[in-house]
């Protein structure tokens, strides 16, 4: 008997389809990439239980006949290719022939269409591979495709799938991306009989749909910062709306990038984006929808079978053009509103070697930003906080505030100059985190609920944390689909409206499930509710303010970091100071 056998054919239908359906929201992917190659003017998708119950998209494009209907279902059926080499020069966004046929492998699918000219409309019926039904439908124009019970049959993938907040989170995501990228093309989402999304196409041209989608998308608030960039190159263009330099954001949060109206995961275009702010990120973020439009041959969607990763035939060139036409196109625009370096003259930016942004998540930040809030900040080495005189056993003597930002005070003869801010975040820090090992956080409902809003992925992201936020001590409620409110917060911690709406972009940010989630982690959530609220810089301290600080610093477990790494102070001894006078002593 050979060892080696041929797998039977429902065997490799299911393999193939884990090659293509990851999740709900990569069914969602290709039913919409097949509507949009349809033609379809509306797109109307309805979602039951996170999209294992259900997920039905209508188009009204060009419907299909009988025939092709049954050729559909079949594996590598495609109306896009004849021969191997229009793998190169296709304007579609499907080609790979098993899509359909993987989506029929793991469900209960039902197909109905119709084709303009033809006497009635056709169904298909079937489950897991195999047609059960063969019907006439009524004659509406186009197609409906509903996937229901994914992976009715695949029980141990199924097992895999994340909560219905997370999928949720990546199906509204999915639509989102689709429609930033059609802004001809009507959508509109209902998950669960709640509308999501309702986003019209509207006469007045590309970027006029284009600012009405980032506005529904993004949220009034990220989309009013946002400016309009366009350049082109010879066989390539670039086009899209980007933070302003004054409106950048806490993470890369609302990021969008699409070639050929494909949505990418590319660390090229993100780290062209960002060297065409220069230096004016400061350790922020920029929200953008930047689409690059080129010809099919030069890039190669086939990488990866969902087609998220893309490859350029000229990278360096997607580079410079990306880079230079935020720069020129943006920020040489914003001399009148924001100081900045004026370039040398015909400065032109070049893009670093292959490795580097291939494998860096974006540019380092300043030094003082790179301590990540949900990432392992740099500490200061032990013997740092040995080598300085115990402060904690000195008598204080408060002599005043600098710039607004430092506490200044004599002790054995020196300064002690102390970070107020810093300082403030280890307070506050230590305490809460006393009181949430406890279980003893102290609540304060607000008498007027804070709102943040945010894109519609971003807010299921949230939601999925909520359980896990009132035991911390917030109560996070929801008022429609994209606003967030909070209603109670821990009474350590005074939240404004700007430092909740950002506090929520770091939530929604986080990887994982709550209850999966690493110590360390809900760690550092903890330490940016800290730093939310702490004394900021610049905020006038009066002296008993200043003196009770350093008396709660004193209680602290470590008085010489923040929560983040940084220092909270630093002393000058009499003998520092004098030298600088080049005198002996102190005397």
């Amino acid at each position: 008997m050979p060892e080696i056998k041929v797998l039977p054919e429902d065997v490799v239908s299911k393999i193939a389809a884990g090659e293509v359906i990851e999740r709900p929201a990569s069914v969602l992917k290709e039913l919409i990439e097949n509507s949009l190659d349809a033609g379809a003017g509306r797109v109307d998708i309805e979602i039951q239980k996170a999209g294992r119950g259900l997920i039905r998209v209508h188009d009204d494009g060009r419907g299909m006949d009988r025939e092709d209907l049954r050729l559909a279902l079949g594996r590598h059926a495609t109306s896009k290719l004849n021969v191997f080499d229009d793998l190169y020069s296709l304007a579609t966004f499907g080609f790979r022939g098993e899509a359909l046929y993987s989506v029929f492998a793991v469900s209960r699918l039902k197909l109905t269409s119709f084709k303009p000219g033809a006497d009635s409309g056709y169904s298909i019926e079937g489950e897991g591979g195999r047609v059960i039904a063969e019907l006439p439908a009524a004659p509406v124009k186009g197609t409906t495709i509903e996937a229901a019970d994914l992976f009715f049959n695949t029980p141990a993938r199924a097992k895999f799938m994340k909560s219905d907040a997370a999928e949720r989170s990546h199906l509204i995501k999915t639509v989102e991306e689709a429609a930033l990228a059609n802004a001809g093309v009507s959508f509109r989402l209902v998950i669960d009989g709640a509308e999501i999304l309702n986003l019209p196409a509207l006469p007045g041209g590309l970027w006029e749909n284009l600012k009405n989608r980032a506005a529904a998308i993004f949220g009034k608030s990220v989309y009013a910062g946002l400016a309009r960039v366009e350049g082109k190159t010879p066989g390539m263009a670039v086009y899209g709306l980007v933070s302003r330099p004054d409106a950048l954001g806490a993470t890369r949060a609302n990021q969008h990038y699409f070639v050929n109206r494909r949505p990418v995961s590319s660390a090229l275009l993100r780290q062209a984006l960002y060297r065409g702010y220069g230096h004016m990120l400061t350790g922020r973020h920029p929200a953008c929808a930047v689409f690059v439009e080129l010809d099919p041959g030069a890039f190669d969607a086939n990488i990866h079978p969902q087609k998220r990763d893309v490859k350029f035939s000229s990278e360096n060139e997607i580079f410079k053009t990306v880079s230079n036409t935020v720069y020129e196109e943006l920020l040489s625009k914003q001399t009148a509103s924001v100081a900045m370096a004026a370039p040398e003259a015909g400065r032109q930016f070049t893009a670093p070697d292959v490795p580097a942004y291939r494998e860096a998540a974006a540019p380092p930040a300043p030094a003082a930003e790179t301590g990540s809030l949900f990432g392992a900040a740099p500490q200061l080495s032990p013997a740092s906080a040995a080598e300085q005189p115990d402060w904690r056993a000195r008598d204080l003597a408060y002599l005043g505030q600098l710039a607004k930002s430092y506490l200044l005070f004599e002790a054995d003869g020196g300064l002690l100059v102390v970070d107020q801010h810093a300082a403030q975040e280890r307070v506050l820090f230590e305490k809460y985190l006393d009181e949430f090992s406890k279980g003893a956080v102290k609540v304060q409902p607000l008498l007027v609920p804070l709102e943040a809003e945010l894109s519609r992925s971003q807010m299921e992201t949230v939601l999925k944390w909520r359980d896990w936020m009132k035991s911390a001590g917030f109560e996070i409620d929801q008022r429609g689909p994209a606003v967030a409110l909070l209603r109670a917060a821990p009474a350590l911690f005074y939240f404004s409206q700007p430092a909740f709406a950002e506090f929520l972009g770091y939530l929604s940010e986080v990887l994982g499930e709550p209850e999966r989630a690493a110590e360390d982690i809900k760690r550092n959530v903890i330490a940016t509710m800290a730093c939310k609220k702490s004394i900021k810089a610049h905020d006038f301290v009066k002296p008993q303010e200043a003196l009770r600080l350093m008396d709660d610093l004193r209680k602290t477990k470590d008085s010489y970091h923040c929560p983040h790494g940084r220092p909270t102070l630093f002393h000058l001894s009499g003998g520092d100071i004098a030298r600088r006078f080049q005198r002996g002593t102190a005397a």
